[in-house]
């Protein structure tokens, strides 16, 4: 196991008091200032409330001790867990800040999975319209419901989710792909009008969380041959693909025949 997932789980001593997360804004969320001495009065007061000393690392605190090793602009930080029920089973929630762009990642876990090896895995990149508004254009949501039912069912493995929204463009561009969709162009010709490759996603934090897990290997749940590769390129043992596929309707057969045809999709 890491030394920062043991700190994290064991609230390690940072030399800094306990202090906020970042907020939901994403990775342009701007650092809220530091606590006055009336925030630190009603934080001792608080204080007294707590069964016990918080194990999150403090806002302040992030990615400032990196390790000799690691460049202060790549270093990646597990920043919290917590216990997780959901509607598909319990977990353990992980929080993970990317210094490099101030993104915020999650993963949950089911079991144990620190020297997991053959871990089932699933690295999921942000889809806003699926994932919260339930989109029929895309496969996203139905197969970030069937990897977690399926990691619940299993003795042990884990769901990353990272934020890449619309295969690496950003969520408003994803929303004019979608227009220029709707004038014509597939998912591929979209992104390449809007001056972007078809696939920019990149899979460097996924390997680095997936490290402070201490998996050290995965059956990795996906279609994605790309995602594959990527994933093997950044030191991640890959030791088997688990298929996900998910049924088409009539809102995203086109989409997913382009997935396929100009993208590589295994369906």
């Amino acid at each position: 196991m890491s030394k920062l997932l043991r700190d994290a789980q064991s609230g390690g001593d940072t030399g800094h008091p306990p202090g906020g997360l970042l907020d939901s804004a994403g990775a342009e969320s701007v650092r809220r200032s530091k606590p006055n001495g009336h925030h630190f009065d009603q934080r001792s007061e608080l204080q007294k409330k707590l069964a016990g000393p918080p194990s999150f690392v403090p806002e302040e605190a992030y990615c400032t001790d990196p390790g000799d090793d690691v460049d202060p602009a790549d270093c990646v930080q597990l920043v919290a867990s917590v216990d997780f029920p959901t509607r598909y089973g319990t977990f353990t929630l992980y929080g993970f800040y990317e210094a490099g762009i101030g993104a915020e990642h999650t993963a949950i876990v089911h079991g144990v999975v620190d020297q997991a090896v053959d871990c089932p895995v699933r690295v999921h990149s942000e889809c806003h319209t699926g994932d919260v508004w339930g989109s029929l254009r895309c496969d996203c949501r139905d197969q970030l419901e069937a990897a977690i039912k399926f990691v619940a069912s299993q003795d042990r493995g884990a769901v990353v989710y990272l934020r890449q929204e619309g295969r690496g463009i950003g969520l408003l561009n994803k929303i004019k792909a979608y227009h220029l969709q709707d004038l014509g162009l597939d998912t591929v010709e979209a992104n390449e009008y809007l001056g972007y490759p078809a696939e920019a996603r990149s899979y460097g934090v996924a390997a680095r969380i997936l490290d402070l897990l201490g998996i050290r290997s995965v059956a990795l749940l996906t279609n994605n041959p790309d995602k594959i590769e990527k994933l093997t390129n950044e030191g991640v043992e890959v030791t088997r693909r688990i298929p996900i596929q998910m049924p088409t309707n009539p809102h995203n057969e086109f989409y997913m025949e382009t997935k396929r045809e100009k993208m590589g999709h295994l369906f």
